[in-house]
């Protein structure tokens, strides 16, 4: 195989022409990679204008253009990058089409940069001798970041390489897990010598030891390392500074040409350095001693794998290795100046916007828009740098009109949980106001669960959300104790009004038998709900509670609890009721005596009630109760005590007893257990759970809420407690909202179910 010019990697296919005669013979791999000089072709060696005198093979902004030395087995790629001066001129024009196109020159070199990264990482998998030539005489420390870059992209994309490698039949199972064929070494080219040293050795070796601990500071080296971009000989020099004077190209020309006159006549190209002078002072000599140590031990500058591979699995492996790097995109590792305005940028619009928004409410005019936008502009001109500024100041602009025009201009219409209604203020009212924020809930019993908007009005929010649902599930048509409403006569009915100071009145009654007895309302209902103060002549319009009976008592297993599959949205552990022993009272049948009394008294302090002394202690029943409380999320649970959220292991015996919470006041809401770590999420007292028992006891509920402090007592009746059948499971449901006829009272931690709820008396049979 006759090499005569050079090649544009990856196309070295036709390398392998006469592979199957050569591959048992081992290359090695030398790549150069720098910058040059104003007027330097782009050559980084000045023995390589010989092999490389292709320039119009070099379309691509940064190529790596390659030649075979088939007599010394040796495989040269040099990088051409706009990193040189000549191809920097070259492609000049292109460049600043690309920089006013983007109105950013530092964005459109980050991606110079990147590429020249992407061709650097090729070479350095693919090579065992790595050049990097600098045409001035001190070492650029611009490299340390494209070597951090480099070393980040490499844990990335050492398993694709791998995997790649994997493909090619021909590798060894070490190259294939290294991901190349070995550890590159670099050395050091620098063109130029200061014009005051006279001792270049010992400059060199200065420049030996300042790289070396640049390297080892940035850790870019490290012998301890497992895995190393690189690596520099321990003992040997790999530093050459040129000591040449400026270059005389038409000389160089002449006594190349002279050299490479043999007496037949024929011209013939010793590559790469025909063209050296008789100095032996020189980087042939240099580069010599390294390919030497490649060819016959190998590089011993880290343990890791090193290995000379044949011409074809050269070719393959390369080939493979350049297509997963085709695959990665921008490095952005490189784009320090373009990172750190974009971060800037980030950081300032936020608060140039909450400038714009500060302090704006409701819909406002293009005079307060500019001047508004005038303060976010001056903000963020103040704080803001870099090359990224002008794309996010259009960013600011926008997203402040948008605020202005379009998502911002709220009805602002508060729902009755305190949420704002999110449509545009001219919606109109054939438009319903939504918050657009969906809660989950259950129907009456507990037994259906289904998704609920956010509540405009109460009668959606106490009465037709539960009876939709409840009407799905089938509890509608259960046995249920119904809660006295407005009943009107005819069709000509109307909200009645109140005055300001119109409180619990006994107009409109009269007496029968001693008992008073109110005549109710026929025209007029009761706006908002029934309170202890409502006229008693007044009913709402519909009842905001509900008292269902699911059915026997036997539905409820102490042992099991309450089973998801019919009670859904239960957090483990708190879907059990309490059990409570009830001390049942009868009148004494003959005198108290003394000890009695004193028994009687401490029955009542345990009871913590005054029980009159013509009463005694009978029997005890046990009820099972519970206080359920349910989130926005559809999560239930119930509580031990008015602080403690029930926990009891699965088929374990509740240790809680009723007694803490039937007798104490029980807050509205309390905390869900979906709270941690994120923003609080409060459940409501929504239900309480009955089971009577077989006794012949009644037992009455008596529910009374005050949803604020101060605020006023919603009960269901006027008419005094509801008494339970026996032997049944019985569920009381409590409103959605707390609302009366001047105030609707949203979520208040001061809220409370009084005490008193439940009432347990023996049955009078006469």
């Amino acid at each position: 195989m006759k090499m005569k010019e050079s090649f544009l990697f990856p196309d070295c296919d036709f390398l392998l022409e006469n592979a199957s005669t050569e591959q048992n013979e081992k290359i090695v791999v030398v790549s150069i990679i720098g910058k040059t000089a104003y007027n330097s072709k782009g050559l980084k060696l000045k023995a390589l204008g010989r092999m490389f005198t292709s320039p119009d093979k070099r379309t691509n902004e940064c190529t790596i253009e390659g030649y075979y030395d088939e007599k010394h087995q040796i495989i040269y790629l040099h990088v051409h990058s706009l990193l040189d001066t000549d191809n920097f001129i070259k492609n000049y024009s292109s460049l600043e089409e690309k920089c006013d196109m983007s109105n950013d020159f530092l964005t459109i070199f980050d991606q110079v940069k990147s590429s020249y990264a992407k061709t650097m990482f090729t070479l350095f998998y693919i090579s065992h001798i790595v050049i990097i030539s600098q045409p001035s005489y001190t070492f650029d420390t611009n490299y340390i970041q494209y070597f951090k870059a480099m070393e980040s992209m490499d844990q990335k994309l050492l398993e694709n390489i791998s995997s790649a490698l994997r493909e090619v039949a021909c590798l060894g199972e070490n190259w294939i897990i290294a991901g190349r064929p070995a550890t590159p070494r670099v050395i050091f080219y620098f063109e130029r010598c200061p014009k005051s040293v006279t001792n270049i050795k010992k400059y060199e070796h200065n420049i030996e030891d300042r790289i070396y601990y640049i390297l080892r500071k940035t850790r870019i080296i490290s012998y301890n390392k497992a895995w190393s971009l690189f690596a520099i000989p321990l003992n040997e020099e790999f530093v050459f500074v040129s000591s040449d004077g400026p270059p005389d190209r038409l000389g160089e020309a002449v006594r190349g040409l002279v050299k490479g006159c043999q007496p037949d006549g024929a011209i013939q190209i010793q590559a790469p350095y025909c063209s050296q002078s008789d100095n032996p002072r020189n980087f042939q000599n240099f580069l010599r001693k390294h390919i030497k140590q490649a060819r016959s031990k190998g590089f011993e500058d880290v343990q890791a794998h090193f290995e000379l591979p044949s011409l074809l699995e050269w070719v393959k492996a390369s080939k493979a290795i350049h297509g997963v790097m085709e695959k990665l995109g921008s490095i952005s590792e490189l784009s320090t100046e373009t990172r750190f305005s974009e971060q800037r940028c980030l950081k300032v619009l936020p608060l140039a916007v909450a400038r714009y928004q500060e302090a704006l409410t409701g819909r406002y005019t293009s005079t307060v828009h500019e001047t508004r936008l005038g303060f976010a502009m001056a903000l963020f001109g103040a704080q803001a740098r870099g090359p990224m500024f002008h794309k996010f100041s259009k960013q600011l602009e926008a997203e402040c009109v948008a605020f202005w025009k379009n998502g911002k201009q709220l009805c602002e219409k508060l729902s009755l949980t305190g949420n704002p209604c999110t449509q545009r203020k001219e919606h109109g009212e054939d438009v319903e106001h939504s918050s657009g924020v969906k809660y989950v809930a259950v129907c009456d019993c507990g037994r259906k669960q289904g998704s609920r908007d956010d509540p405009y009005n109460a009668k959606d929010a106490n009465y037709t959300f539960y009876y939709v649902l409840s009407k799905e599930c089938g509890c509608l048509k259960s046995e249920r104790l119904p809660f006295p409403i407005f009943k009107p006569s005819g069709s000509d009915y109307k909200v009645a009004v109140l005055d300001s100071e119109e409180t619990l009145s006994d107009n409109n009654s009269e007496a029968t038998d001693g008992k008073m007895l109110v005549k109710q309302s026929t025209t007029e209902y009761l706006p908002g709900m029934l309170t202890t103060v409502s006229p008693r002549n007044l009913l709402p319009e519909y009842s905001s509670w509900s008292l269902v009976c699911l059915g026997p008592s036997s539905l409820y297993s102490h042992n099991l609890g309450l089973s998801d599959n019919y009670y859904p949205g239960f957090w483990a552990t708190t879907n059990y009721l309490l059990p409570w022993d009830v001390l049942v009272y009868s009148k004494a049948m003959h005198p108290v005596t003394l000890e009695e009394q004193l028994d009687q008294t401490k029955w009542s302090n345990k009871r913590r009630e005054v029980k009159p002394t013509k009463w005694v202690p009978q029997f005890a029943v046990k009820l099972f109760i519970g206080f359920e409380y349910e989130c926005p999320r559809g999560h239930r649970f119930m509580l031990a005590a008015p602080d403690k959220i029930l926990k009891a292991a699965p088929g374990s015996i509740v240790k809680d007893k009723g007694q803490k919470v039937a007798e104490s006041d029980m807050p509205m809401y309390f905390p869900c257990l979906c709270t941690r770590g994120v923003k609080n999420m409060i459940a409501q007292l929504m239900r309480i759970h009955v089971v009577t028992p077989k006794a012949a006891v009644n037992v009455k509920l008596n529910p009374r809420v005050q949803p604020a402090a101060g605020a006023p007592i919603f009960v269901p009746t006027l008419d005094g407690p509801s008494t339970l059948t026996q032997a049944a499971y019985w569920i009381l449901r409590l409103p959605y909202i707390y609302y009366s006829d001047k105030k609707n009272f949203l979520e208040n931690q001061n809220a409370r179910l009084l005490s008193g709820v439940f009432s347990v008396k023996k049955m009078d049979f006469n």
